[in-house]
């Protein structure tokens, strides 16, 4: 009987080692912007997708605003301008970051201050794998 248990337990273990998870995109040194209550924000951080395959960041939420959207922020003509993004790329193996000037996590019209020091929860929402929820600390740039 022990031998069928052992059997059991090693094949739910192999077999939930082999779903893809969370864990297979690594987020890291997410943070905002001190930002006050109705204005805008914005997250940085950095993603790598450690799964053998490409995958790609469709969307964010969070409770801090109204609105959560992907943009990319880009100099024109001497002017810069944001295009909102409807995925982002998350190539296998690879890191792609999210830094001022560039890719970016607009919060839009703030439910609260953004204080420094103040942490919140933002949920990373991908193509393949299942969402993942991120703390975010509000630093100074």
């Amino acid at each position: 009987m022990k031998k069928y248990l052992l059997v059991f337990w090693a094949g739910i273990l192999l077999l939930a080692a082999c779903q893809p998870g969370a864990s297979q995109i690594v987020v890291q040194d997410a943070w905002a912007r001190p930002a006050g209550a109705g204005e805008n924000g914005a997250v940085f951080l950095r993603i790598t997708n450690a799964w053998p395959d490409d995958d790609a960041l469709l969307a964010a939420s969070s409770q801090v605003a109204a609105a959560v959207e992907i943009h990319r922020s880009s100099m024109q003509d001497g002017v810069m301008s944001m295009t909102p993004q409807e995925r982002v790329e998350l190539p296998s193996g690879q890191e792609v970051v999210f830094a001022p000037g560039g890719l970016h996590i607009m919060l839009v019209d703030l439910q609260q201050d953004l204080k420094v020091g103040d942490t919140f929860e933002v949920t990373l929402h991908f193509e393949n794998l299942p969402p993942q929820t991120v703390t975010v600390t509000v630093r100074e740039p």
